[in-house]
């Protein structure tokens, strides 16, 4: 079971947790509950990652003078 999760794992480039890797194992004809896929991959340190950009939507206009301050 072990050697099944690494390889779900490793072809996911390291993305899937616990709950995809379940599926995954599911879907191949494993009958496996999440719980234990869960305490196997974190008795083993394996981690999914999430691979979403962070968007800045505003840009800061390095040629504009500060702001003044109000507060005496």
């Amino acid at each position: 079971m072990v050697r099944r999760i690494r390889e779900i794992h490793t072809d996911s480039r390291g993305a899937y947790g616990a709950r995809r890797t379940t599926e995954k194992l599911r879907s191949l004809g494993r009958v496996v509950n999440r719980k234990r896929v869960a305490r196997i991959m974190r008795e083993r340190e394996i981690t999914g990652i999430t691979r979403r950009k962070s968007w800045s939507l505003t840009k800061q206009d390095r040629t504009a003078p500060p702001a003044p301050d109000l507060i005496p």
